[in-house]
C-alpha cells in the first residue's frame, strides 16, 4: 500500500470537498460567520426559497442545517459535511470493489466522463426515490447538460436506499443532504481522482488498513492546523489532535498476546496459534489462578474504547472469528455472535465511529454477504449529544411507552450520569459512572425493550445513545486492546484537565497513561490489556506513582519497546500487555526494535522479538523497583542496578523550583542588548542561567532577566510566572540544558553572581557541601552518570529528580577535583575568549602578541588568570597540581613555527599568531579530553563498570571551540569523513583529530576590530569600553586617555566600496587598525593572510559576509546595525549603544547625501562624453544611474524616519527598537 499516494488523494479530497460544500453553504444564504442572508419560508405544502419553490423537506432540512451551524460552528458543520461525503462516496467505491453492490461511480469510459449511475438513469434504471424526486428526476433528464444536478439528485437517491450507507454514515435525509458539492464532478475533482488508478488501487479496496489510513491522512491537515495554533485543544480538535494510525504488526501483537493469549490458556492446543507470528511465548508457565477461566466464547468480550478507524476492532474480528470456526460455529453465527457478545468499540468523533462501523461490515461482508443489508449491526459507539434534560425530559415518555419503570435512585444516578456526558465530547471513553447493579439492570432491559419494540426512535435516539455508552463503559471485558489518544496535560482544556486531575491524579501527565487506568479499571480479574502508547509513562519522574502502583498491583506478561519513527511519528513508543493480577514473582518478556530492524518497504520488523540486539530481557518486574524512581530499565545489568547505590545528590543539594518570568520576550534580554552600567549582580539586568546547547563544565551565560523591583513583583502576582525564594539568589550550584537533543546534558558550574529559570534545571548546593560542588560536577559529566541516566530517562529532557536520585560514591576526590578544577578553568578561558561573553577581555590573536612560545602549550601557565577567578568564595578552586590528565599527543598540525617570536618593534604576522592559536588550544582541547577520559576512567572503576563502559569520548564531545573554529578528522575504515587532503601519513584507522577552520579565527579578529572601530573594546584597555546607552568619544577618552587607534567620530561605519569618497568605509578603517596592531611592516602580509583566510577579497567580506556573520555570532540580536538601501547602493553599520534621536539624520546627512553628491558628477562626466564610451564605461554608466536611483528613494524614506528623532531605551531590547526604524535598516530576518 502506497501510502504517500493515499495522503496525496486524502489531503487533496479534503480540501476539494470542504471548498465544495463551503460554496453550497454559500448557496444556502450561510454567511462565514454564521448569519443569514435569506430564510425558506413554509407555503402550501411546500416552501420558497430565494424565489424557487422547494419541498418541505428541504425547508426542515435548511432549519436543521441553520441549527448547527448556529450551535457549532460555519466551520465545524462544513467540516463534516464534507467527511460525510468523502466517507459515503469512498464507502460506495469500497463496496463496488469488493463485489458487494454493482459499479454506481464509475465512468461510464474515458472519453465518455459520466458516473454509470447517471448513464443507467438515462435508460430508466433508477435507485429507489419517493415520488416528489422521481419526479424531478424526469425534468432533469430531458435535458443531458444538467449531468451534475442529475448526480446529484441519483447519488442521493443511492444513499438513501442503500441499507450500509444508511447505518454507518447516517442518514441521508439530514442536513447533509443539502450539502452535496456542486462541483463534484468537474475536471480533477472528487469523482475523477476517486477513479483514478493513481491513488487507490484494487488491492488496497480489498485491505482492512485502507479505510484507517485514509481516516489518518483525511485530518492531517487539520491536525497540522491545531498543533500550529498550539495551547489547549478544544473539544471539536481533540479527534484530529490525538489521531495516530497504528501498523498492523503491532495490532496484531496486542490482539495476539491478549484475545489470542487468554483463549490459548484455555484450549493449549488450539490450531491456531500456528498463525499468530507475533505471540510472545511466556518465559515461563503462567500458574493456573493467573489464567482468564473461559467458559464460553461469548464471554470473551474485547473492547477498544479509542477506536479510531476500527484497525484493532478489525483485528480482534479476525481472530475471534477463528476461534468461533474452531469452535465449530458457521460463518453467519460466527460474525453474529462476534457483533452481538464479543465486540465493542467507542471513540469521540463520529468520523471515526462511521468508518470503524463499515469497516467492520466489509470484514462481515467478506465472510458472508448477507451480511450488506444491515441487518447485524457491530456495537460501535460514539460520544452522544445530551444533556441531564435529555434524561430528565424523556425518561417519563420512554418508561411509559416500554412499560418500564424506575425509582429514585435509578433515577438520581443517570441524572448525573447524563449530567457528565455534557463534557463527553472532551472526556470520551475516561468518563467514570457511577451506577449501581440496579441501575444497570434497568439500562440493559431499556435496551433490549426498545430494540424489540421500536418505539419513537428518532425521539428516543438521544437516551438509547446515552443508554449504549454508559453500559459500554461500566461494562468488564476479558480484554481491552487500545492505542488511546496521546496528549500532554499542557494540552488538555479545561474541562479534561479538572476532570483527569480529580479522577486519575496518578495519570494526570498525559490522556494515554489516564487510559492505562481506565484499561485497568474495566477488565475482569485475570483480563489481559494490550496498548501502545509513548515511552514517557516508562521513564519520566511525573509518571512515579502510576509505576509504582501498576508495578505492585498488576503483571507485565511482555513489553515491546519500540525506537523513533517504528509508529511513523517521531518520538519512542511501547507496547505492552498487562495481566489484572498482582505480579507473583513471574518473569516478563522485554524486547527493544531499533529502526534499522524493519523491513520497510512491508513495515513489520525483520524479525520479533529480536533476541539478539542487546536489549531482549526476561526478567521479574521486581527489578525495577530496585531503581530509584522504578524506572522500566529492562535492559538494566546487575552490576548497574549497584551503581545506583551510594548517598543521593539530592543529600547535597537543593531544589525549589526555577524563575518563570510569563513573558521571556518582555523580561530576558541578550546581555549584550542592555547598558554595562545596569548589568550584573544586584542590578536591573542580572546573568541568568538557561539551559543553552550542550557545554560542559562552564559557560552558556549570554543572558539577562529583568531583576528590578517592579519586574520582581509582576514575577509574583503572574499567575503563570514564578520567582524563587530569595535565600536561593546568587548561590553556587550545578545546571545544565533541559533539553539534551543536540549532543547530550552538559553539566556547568553555576556561580554566585547568576540566576537560572525554568530552560535551566540547577542544584543549589548546600552551604556545608559547598566543598562537594566539583566532584559532584565531575561526577555528572562521566559516561557513568550519562548511562545511568538513560535507564532512568531516555528521553530528551534531563529532570532535577533523576539527578537526585543518582547515587554518588565520594573515593579519590583528591585527584578528582584536581581535574574537574582544570576542566572549570580550560571551559571558562574558552567561554571568556568570545566577545559575547560579559566576561570577554580581548580578541586571542592580540592577547598572543608577545606571549613565549614555551607557555603555549604548558597548561598552568595559560590558566593562571582562570585560577582564582573561576569559583568564587567557598569553591576555591585548586591550584593546578600533577593529578590532572596526560593529554594524546596531536603530531600533525601542519604549518605550526617551531619557535616563533615576537619583535619588540611590535611588527607581527598574523600567521604566526594563529599558528600560536593553534598550538595554545590544541593544548587546551587535548588537555581537557585527557581529563574527560580519566575522570570516566576513575567513575567506571568506583562503580565497577568495566564491563559495561569504556572511558573514550569523542572529539566532538568535548565542549570549547564551539564557534566553528575546527573540525574533526576521523579515520573510519580507511576514509577521512572530512573533504580535503590527508592531515598526516601516520593518521591511523580509528584515529581522531582536530583541524583548523583559520576564516573563523579571522572573523573572530575582525568582529573585535570593528568593535575597536565603534569604541566597545580598545587593544589599549581589555575589557568593554563604550558599552552604555550614549557612550560617545569623550567617555571613551576618559577610560582610554592614551589609545594608538582613533575610534570613529560617531559610531557610523560604511560599508561601502573602496571606490567613492568617504574616508572612512570600513575596509580603509581595518587596514589602519591592523597596521597598528601589528605593526605597518607586516601589513601588506597580514593583509594577505587575512584575505587568504577569508578566501575573498576584505572589501567583498565586508560587503557582503560581515553583517550575516555577525547577525549570527550575535544569535539575530546584532549590536551593530545596518542602514540600508534595497540593494545594498549605500549602507552603514551604527554601534546601537552609541546611537541617539539624532542618528537616522546623521546617517543621512553625513553619509547619505554626500555619497548622492559625489555619484553625481561622475554620471555626468560619462554622460557628456556618451558617443564614446567603450562597452565597460557604459557599464559603470547605467550602474552609477541604478546606484542614484536607488540612493534617492533610500533617502526618502530615511528622510521621514530622521524627521521622527527615534530615540530608543536598550531596556526594550533590540527586537523592539530595531523595528522602530522599519524598512531604512535591513531585516533581521
Amino acid at each position: 500500500m502506497d501510502t504517500n499516494r493515499l495522503k496525496r488523494f486524502a489531503t487533496e479530497a479534503r480540501n476539494i470537498l470542504i471548498g465544495g460544500v463551503v460554496q453550497r453553504l454559500a448557496a444556502l444564504g450561510f454567511q462565514p460567520d454564521g448569519s443569514t442572508t435569506e430564510k425558506p419560508e413554509l407555503m402550501g405544502g411546500g416552501a420558497v426559497f430565494m424565489g424557487e419553490v422547494q419541498t418541505e423537506d428541504f425547508y426542515h432540512q435548511w432549519v436543521s442545517l441553520q441549527a448547527q451551524v448556529q450551535r457549532r460552528s460555519f466551520r465545524e458543520v462544513a467540516e463534516e459535511a464534507a467527511y460525510t461525503w468523502f466517507n459515503r462516496l469512498v464507502a460506495i467505491r469500497i463496496m463496488v470493489k469488493n463485489e458487494l453492490v454493482p459499479a454506481v461511480l464509475e465512468y461510464e469510459s474515458d472519453e465518455v466522463r459520466i458516473p454509470l449511475i447517471v448513464t443507467e438513469a438515462r435508460q430508466g434504471r433508477l435507485p429507489q426515490m419517493d415520488e416528489a424526486q422521481r419526479r424531478k428526476l424526469d425534468v432533469l433528464l430531458l435535458n443531458d447538460a444538467l449531468t451534475d444536478e442529475q448526480f446529484a439528485l441519483l447519488i442521493v437517491a443511492y444513499c438513501h436506499s442503500n441499507p450500509l450507507i444508511q447505518k454507518c454514515f447516517g442518514a441521508i435525509a439530514d442536513y447533509t443532504e443539502l450539502l452535496l458539492p456542486g462541483n463534484i464532478l468537474k475536471s480533477n475533482g472528487f469523482i475523477d481522482r476517486l477513479n483514478a488508478d493513481d491513488y487507490i488501487t484494487d488491492a488496497d479496496y480489498r485491505s482492512p488498513e485502507l479505510i484507517g489510513w485514509l481516516y489518518q491522512f483525511y485530518i492531517s491537515e487539520r491536525k497540522d492546523e491545531v498543533f500550529a495554533k498550539k495551547g489547549k485543544f478544544a473539544a471539536d480538535e481533540i479527534p484530529a489532535a490525538t489521531q495516530i494510525f497504528t501498523p498492523g504488526w503491532i495490532v496484531k501483537y496486542m490482539v495476539q498476546n491478549t484475545v489470542g493469549r487468554i483463549y490459548l490458556d484455555n484450549n493449549p492446543y488450539s490450531d491456531i496459534k500456528e498463525g499468530m507470528k507475533y505471540l510472545v511465548e511466556p518465559a515461563e508457565p503462567t500458574p493456573a489462578d493467573s489464567i482468564y477461566q473461559l467458559d464460553d466464547i461469548c464471554d470473551l468480550k474485547v473492547a477498544d474504547l479509542a477506536c479510531g478507524s476500527g484497525h484493532i476492532l478489525n483485528e480482534c474480528f479476525d481472530l475471534l472469528y477463528q476461534i468461533y470456526m474452531e469452535e465449530g460455529y458457521n460463518r453467519r453465527q460466527a460474525v453474529e455472535h462476534i457483533f452481538r457478545h464479543n465486540l465493542t468499540g467507542i471513540d469521540i468523533d463520529l468520523r471515526a465511529k462511521q468508518l470503524a462501523t463499515f469497516a467492520l461490515l466489509m470484514k462481515a461482508c467478506q465472510k458472508e454477504k448477507g451480511f450488506a443489508d444491515g441487518h447485524c449491526m457491530p456495537r460501535v459507539l460514539v460520544m452522544p449529544d445530551v444533556s441531564r434534560y435529555t434524561w430528565l425530559d424523556l425518561n417519563g415518555h420512554f418508561c411509559t411507552a416500554l412499560g418500564l419503570h424506575t425509582d429514585e435512585i435509578i433515577s438520581k444516578e443517570l441524572e448525573a450520569a447524563f449530567t457528565l456526558m455534557e463534557d463527553a465530547d472532551s472526556l470520551g471513553s475516561i468518563m467514570k459512572f457511577d451506577i449501581s447493579p440496579r441501575t444497570r439492570e434497568f439500562l440493559l432491559e431499556a435496551v433490549d425493550e426498545q430494540a424489540k419494540q421500536q418505539k419513537f426512535t428518532d425521539s428516543f435516539k438521544p437516551l438509547m445513545e446515552g443508554f449504549e455508552v454508559i453500559l459500554a463503559l461500566t461494562e468488564q471485558y476479558a480484554a481491552l486492546v487500545m492505542n488511546p489518544p496521546y496528549m500532554g496535560s499542557g494540552n488538555m482544556n479545561e474541562t479534561l484537565s479538572k476532570y483527569v486531575k480529580e479522577n486519575y491524579p496518578n495519570g494526570k501527565s498525559d490522556l494515554y497513561s489516564t487510559f492505562m487506568y481506565v484499561a485497568m479499571g474495566m477488565l475482569k480479574e485475570n483480563g489481559k490489556t494490550g496498548l501502545v502508547t509513548m515511552e514517557s509513562w516508562m521513564f519520566l519522574t511525573s509518571f512515579e506513582n502510576l509505576r509504582r502502583e501498576f508495578l505492585e498491583k498488576y503483571t507485565i506478561d511482555s513489553l515491546s519497546h519500540f525506537d523513533w519513527h517504528i509508529m511513523h511519528i517521531a518520538f519512542g513508543t511501547v507496547s505492552y500487555i498487562l495481566a489484572n493480577h498482582k505480579d507473583h514473582g513471574s518473569i516478563g518478556t522485554y524486547s527493544y526494535l531499533y529502526r534499522t530492524e524493519m523491513d520497510w518497504e512491508h513495515d513489520v520488523p525483520l524479525s520479533f522479538p529480536n533476541k539478539t540486539n542487546g536489549r531482549y530481557k526476561t526478567i521479574n518486574q521486581a527489578n525495577f523497583e530496585k531503581i530509584p524512581g522504578c524506572p522500566i530499565g529492562y535492559w538494566v545489568s546487575e552490576k548497574m542496578i549497584e551503581a545506583f547505590e551510594g548517598e543521593r545528590v539530592s543529600n547535597f543539594g537543593i531544589s525549589d523550583g526555577q524563575n518563570i518570568t510569563g513573558d521571556n520576550n518582555k523580561y530576558l534580554r541578550l546581555i549584550w542588548e542592555t547598558a554595562s552600567s545596569k548589568t550584573g549582580k544586584n542590578f536591573k539586568w542580572v546573568p541568568i542561567a538557561k539551559g543553552g546547547s550542550f557545554r560542559r563544565w562552564y559557560g552558556n551565560i549570554d543572558t539577562v532577566i529583568n531583576w528590578s523591583n517592579e519586574a520582581r513583583e509582576d514575577y509574583r502576582l503572574n499567575p503563570v510566572a514564578r520567582i524563587q525564594d530569595e535565600y536561593l539568589w546568587y548561590r553556587i550550584g550545578i545546571t545544565w540544558n533541559l533539553i539534551c537533543s543536540g549532543g547530550g546534558t552538559g553539566f556547568r558550574l553555576l556561580t554566585k553572581d547568576n540566576l537560572f529559570n525554568k530552560a535551566a534545571p540547577t542544584i543549589i548546593m548546600k552551604e556545608e557541601h559547598f566543598d562537594k560542588t566539583n566532584f559532584i560536577l565531575g561526577f555528572l559529566n562521566t559516561k557513568v552518570v550519562r548511562l545511568i541516566l538513560n535507564i532512568m530517562n531516555p528521553t530528551f529532557n534531563t529532570n532535577i529528580a533523576e539527578v537526585f536520585n543518582l547515587g554518588i560514591k565520594f573515593k579519590n576526590e583528591s585527584m578528582i577535583l584536581d581535574i574537574v578544577h582544570q576542566n572549570i578553568s580550560i571551559s571558562r578561558l574558552d567561554w571568556d575568549a568570545h566577545e559575547t561573553s560579559w566576561d570577554f577581555r580581548q580578541n586571542e590573536l592580540i592577547a598572543l602578541i608577545g606571549q613565549p612560545d614555551d607557555d603555549l602549550t604548558n597548561i598552568e601557565a595559560q590558566l593562571t588568570d582562570v585560577s582564582t577567578t573561576a569559583q568564587p568564595n567557598a569553591v576555591t578552586l585548586q591550584q593546578p597540581c600533577s593529578n590532572t590528565a596526560q593529554p594524546v599527543q596531536q603530531h600533525c598540525i601542519g604549518g605550526v613555527a617551531g619557535g616563533t617570536s615576537i619583535e619588540s618593534s611590535g611588527n607581527v604576522r598574523l600567521s604566526d599568531l594563529v599558528d600560536k592559536y593553534h598550538r595554545k588550544w590544541e593544548a587546551l582541547f587535548m588537555q581537557l579530553h585527557a581529563n574527560e577520559e580519566e575522570l570516566n576512567r576513575q567513575f567506571i572503576d568506583i562503580y565497577g563498570l568495566q564491563d559495561e563502559l569504556t572511558p573514550d569520548v569523542p572529539l566532538d564531545e568535548i565542549t570549547i571551540l564551539q564557534q566553528g573554529e575546527i573540525f574533526i578528522y576521523r579515520n573510519m575504515h580507511g576514509k577521512l569523513d572530512y573533504k580535503g587532503d590527508d592531515p598526516c601519513e601516520s593518521f591511523t584507522l580509528g584515529a581522531e583529530m582536530i583541524g583548523w577552520n583559520n576564516d573563523v579565527i579571522i572573523k573572530q579578529l575582525i568582529s573585535y576590530a570593528v568593535g575597536c572601530m565603534m569604541g566597545r573594546y580598545s587593544i589599549d584597555r581589555p575589557g568593554f569600553i563604550l558599552a552604555n546607552q550614549g557612550d560617545g568619544k569623550a567617555e571613551y577618552e576618559a577610560l582610554v586617555p592614551v589609545s594608538r587607534f582613533a575610534i570613529d567620530d560617531d559610531g557610523i561605519i560604511p560599508l561601502m566600496s573602496v571606490n567613492n569618497e568617504l574616508t572612512d568605509h570600513i575596509t580603509l578603517r581595518f587596514k589602519t587598525w591592523l597596521g597598528i596592531a601589528f605593526g605597518e611592516e607586516t601589513l601588506m602580509e597580514n593583509i594577505n593572510f587575512v584575505e587568504q583566510a577569508l578566501g575573498k577579497r576584505l572589501e567583498d567580506y565586508f560587503l557582503k559576509d560581515f553583517w550575516k556573520d555577525h547577525k549570527k555570532m550575535y544569535q539575530n540580536r546584532p549590536i551593530y546595525w545596518l542602514f540600508s538601501s534595497k540593494k545594498g547602493a549605500f549602507q552603514c553599520i551604527v554601534y546601537m549603544h552609541r546611537m541617539n534621536a539624532y542618528t537616522a539624520e546623521r546617517v543621512r546627512t553625513g553619509y547619505l547625501l554626500p555619497h548622492i553628491e559625489w555619484l553625481m558628477p561622475r554620471q555626468e562626466e560619462l554622460q557628456a562624453n556618451a558617443a564614446n564610451l567603450t562597452g565597460r564605461e557604459r557599464k559603470e554608466m547605467d550602474n552609477i544611474g541604478k546606484q542614484i536611483t536607488e540612493c534617492r528613494e533610500y533617502h526618502d524614506r530615511l528622510h521621514v524616519v530622521a524627521d521622527q528623532q527615534i530615540a530608543f531605551d536598550l531596556d526594550d531590547g533590540v527586537v523592539v527598537n530595531y523595528a522602530k526604524f522599519g524598512d531604512v535598516l535591513m531585516k533581521l530576518k
